[in-house]
């Protein structure tokens, strides 16, 4: 199991793959019915952390090696039918997503008296973070089980820790709401792209993003996720609080990437109401 986390007294070892023959694909994804560019659509292979992700023009550049040329490339958004390209047959070209349907889904009403819970992550070490390094136009996300307390819960809030050193300036996250299968994130069960710049006046080193607007209803277990969107201009290096203590936590490097479980998690949690 890989360690993402370090101690703030050692400074991390960085290293640089070699380069190999590569397959360098570029082009604009676009939607299909009105010809408007798609930000922040995924583009990889799945499974094998090879993946970028569009600009707020909808443009993106993917390099792979050549072992990958017999792979499909997977174009995907929340919002849109996802397709499909072999690697081999991808040019520069324009890319065309069909929108979603959007359903309509029936607001609950919580009968009794309303409760209100924070679940998740709710603290962190004070010398301990996890991370977040991106140079490459490629997301970094991270994830934590929410185990819910009744049938079915409203989620009024996102919460997350970012050490107060780190440089958020331009920086953006997108959160997403996953299955639980096998104690592991899967696919993605609320359609809706919820994407936020992180504010540089804060006070604290927590994070708020309110979602009540977004009227979030799940009736499961599911993964939280925190998906960090690179701003395209400058690396993207944050610090996230994070603790050893609670080993429902999982990251991704690429977009459409492989999860690989941590030994502790992030310190994310989630505010509900039930």
């Amino acid at each position: 199991m890989k360690s993402f986390f370090y101690l703030l007294l050692l400074t991390p070892l960085l290293s640089a793959p070699l380069v190999a023959q590569e397959i360098v694909m570029q082009g604009i994804i676009l939607d299909a019915q009105n010809q408007e560019p798609i930000a922040y659509a995924n583009i990889g292979i799945l499974n094998k952390n090879q993946g970028t992700i569009t600009n707020t023009q909808g443009k993106f550049s993917l390099t792979v090696a050549k072992q990958f040329k017999n792979d499909s490339i997977t174009i995907s958004h929340i919002n849109y039918h996802p397709i499909k390209i072999l690697a081999t047959n991808f040019s520069n070209q324009k890319i065309l997503l069909e929108p979603k349907t959007t359903e309509l889904h029936e607001v609950i009403v919580f009968k009794g008296k309303i409760k209100n819970k924070k679940i998740g992550v709710k603290s962190y070490g004070k010398l301990l973070s996890m991370r977040i390094a991106s140079s490459d136009n490629d997301i970094i996300e991270v994830a934590q089980r929410i185990n819910i307390p009744e049938k079915e819960v409203k989620v009024k809030a996102v919460n997350f820790n970012i050490r107060k050193w780190s440089e958020v300036d331009g920086v953006k996250v997108r959160i997403n709401f996953y299955t639980n299968r096998d104690n592991k994130p899967s696919e993605k069960i609320i359609l809706k792209s919820i994407v936020h710049e992180l504010p540089t006046d804060r006070e604290s080193g927590w994070i708020r993003i309110d979602v009540n607007k977004d009227a979030i209803y799940i009736g499961q277990d599911f993964f939280i996720g925190i998906e960090f969107i690179p701003n395209f201009e400058t690396p993207t290096i944050v610090d996230l609080g994070a603790i050893l203590t609670k080993g429902k936590g999982y990251r991704r490097e690429s977009s459409l990437g492989t999860w690989e479980k941590l030994n502790g998690a992030a310190s994310i949690n989630v505010e509900v109401q039930y």
